[in-house]
């Protein structure tokens, strides 16, 4: 049979096969925080301990359990397990608490303890992990917290980070716990030396990453505890850089200095810093309205620094971003700070720095976190995660598939307004299609075209200009087909001039005129679709002559 002629049951059912074919192979580092996965992540252990778990105030109580995903059921691993900081979730008859495993803590025995060697069943990683992070969506919900971190991961591109590594990863997955159903969580990777191996970004004593925690706080997560600091930490000796508790041997040696002046700031953090990164994290998570970031409240970000007094290994400082639990809040939300912070202040107070974070919001929000993209995965998403969702008792949405389907649709529409939110801020006039050109200079104001391209030279850009017929009319794609896929395309260029009772022009050798009236408009669609019904028992496929 000819592929295309398949019916859309047919290509669904095939899609669903072969994914459930690569969901049979276990999922290695970074496929394990594939989005479209949904992974189901089970823990086994004393109830007693679990109370503990979820009663500890402190963060720090460990209790040790067993743990698989489906069909691992034959391998499970000793695993310890302790609750995270965040507000608890009432779930029911339990609470959803935030949750970190530590794959290898049993792995090896502890010199310090001769009576502990070690657990037959621990293993060194899990699918090329160590620990795992899961966050209950305890400020918003996990479906505003997982797409704002995967908006770090979209934005890992020429027009965002440029470290030719991805930023961070992050997905969701569910988790049962003695066989109770606890919910979908926000399976968000750690930030640690795991994250740094996977990327080939460690090297033994000569890097160094910190998890700034709050103002001129920071602590040292991976590197030589006998050397805590490293050469750019001790070289950015000013606000709001260093660690400002002298007793620390992360403050500098020759204490607090004074800021320098705009050039000179300039000069020392392009040398220092990947300042193109660093402001790109800071312009994702403006973008997500995140309160709680490093420029925003200086905290929840790490940064990784390595040894510049090495020319082997020597290079920039990198800055991650860590905990979006609290991103989408008012789709006005000041890019620049309502209040600016320190490192608001310094930093997007130099003309330099600040222009070039606007070229990035720019970049972004008409490239990778453009409206259509950002529609487009969450579109994605929704169908993987809505089951999982509506039965997560701790999941704050009104009840059922319904209520879910009600916050997919608020959060697309949360977006939409805030990149023409974030457009005028920067600046930007009416701008009907999010492309970041107003309106009154675009040349097809109703089409997301940030390119302006105009090959014809008409005044009107190509994505405004009428479809071209390469074999036959009908065939807007050009495929050699009439198709419903014709349809639809015919459908979305006649949609931006709903105002104008989708009525457009149609010049010479144009395909969307099927009555050839002069005119492409509903009627053109209503002939297309009449000189396919006959071709319904060929699954509404029809050649062109």
């Amino acid at each position: 049979m000819d592929p295309k002629k398949l019916h859309a049951p047919v290509l669904i059912a095939l899609i669903i096969t072969f994914s459930a074919v690569g969901m049979a192979v276990a999922q290695h580092w970074p496929e394990v925080f594939d989005p479209q996965l949904l992974l189901t992540l089970n823990m086994e252990l004393d109830p007693g301990d679990w109370q503990t778990v979820c009663n500890d105030q402190t963060f720090d109580i460990e209790v040790p359990a067993w743990f698989w995903a489906d069909g691992e059921e034959a391998d499970k691993i000793y695993v310890s397990v302790r609750r995270k900081s965040g507000d608890p979730i009432p779930a029911g008859d339990h609470v959803k608490i935030s949750l970190k495993i530590d794959i290898n803590e049993y792995n090896v025995s502890d010199p310090a303890d001769p009576e502990y060697p070690g657990h037959p069943n621990s293993v060194p990683e899990w699918r090329g992990l160590k620990k795992l992070s899961l966050e209950n969506g305890d400020d918003n919900n996990v479906l505003t917290e997982g797409i704002a971190c995967n908006m770090h991961r979209m934005a890992s591109t020429p027009e965002g980070y440029r470290y030719g590594v991805t930023a961070w990863y992050a997905n969701w997955v569910k988790v049962y716990v003695n066989g109770v159903y606890y919910g979908v969580y926000v399976n968000a990777e750690q930030l640690d030396k795991t994250f740094l191996c996977n990327r080939a970004l460690y090297v033994w004593h000569e890097t160094w990453l910190y998890q700034y925690r709050g103002e001129n706080n920071f602590t040292l997560e991976v590197g030589d505890e006998l050397n805590p600091r490293s050469p750019t930490v001790n070289e950015l000796c000013y606000h709001p850089f260093p660690y400002a508790h002298s007793s620390s041997p992360l403050h500098p040696d020759g204490g607090i200095c004074p800021q320098p002046d705009d050039s000179a700031l300039l000069e020392q953090l392009n040398r220092l810093i990947d300042m193109r990164g660093m402001l790109t994290m800071a312009a994702v998570n403006a973008f997500v309205a995140n309160p709680d970031s490093l420029f925003s409240h200086e905290r929840n970000s790490h940064f990784l620094d390595f040894n510049t007094d090495n020319p082997e290994v020597s290079r920039k400082r990198m800055y991650f971003p860590w905990d979006l639990d609290a991103a989408n809040q008012r789709t006005d939300f000041d890019i620049y700070g309502a209040n600016p912070t320190r490192y608001q202040s310094l930093i997007l107070g130099n003309a330099a720095f600040r222009a070039q974070y606007d070229q990035i919001l720019i970049d972004l929000l008409t490239g990778p976190l453009s409206e259509i993209s950002i529609i487009a995965f969450i579109d994605s998403i929704e169908p993987v995660l809505t089951d999982a969702v509506a039965a997560d008792p701790g999941n704050k949405l009104p009840p059922g598939v319904q209520g879910v389907a009600e916050e997919f649709e608020s959060i697309r529409n949360w977006y939409t307004q805030r990149i023409a939110s974030v457009a005028a801020q920067l600046g930007i006039g009416p701008d009907a299609d999010n492309d970041f050109v107003e309106d009154a200079q675009d040349n097809c104001p109703n089409t997301f075209n940030p390119d302006q391209a105009d090959t014809d030279g008409d005044g009107t850009g190509d994505a405004c200009d009428p479809p071209q017929c390469p074999t036959c009319t009908g065939d807007l794609d050009g495929n050699g087909w009439r198709s419903p896929a014709d349809i639809s395309a015919l459908v979305s260029w006649l949609l931006p001039e709903a105002s104008n009772s989708y009525w457009r022009p149609a010049p010479a050798g144009t395909c969307g005129d099927l009555n050839g009236d002069g005119w492409i408009s509903p009627a053109d669609i209503s002939a297309l679709v009449n000189q396919l019904l006959p071709y319904a028992s060929n699954y509404y496929w029809l050649p062109c002559p």
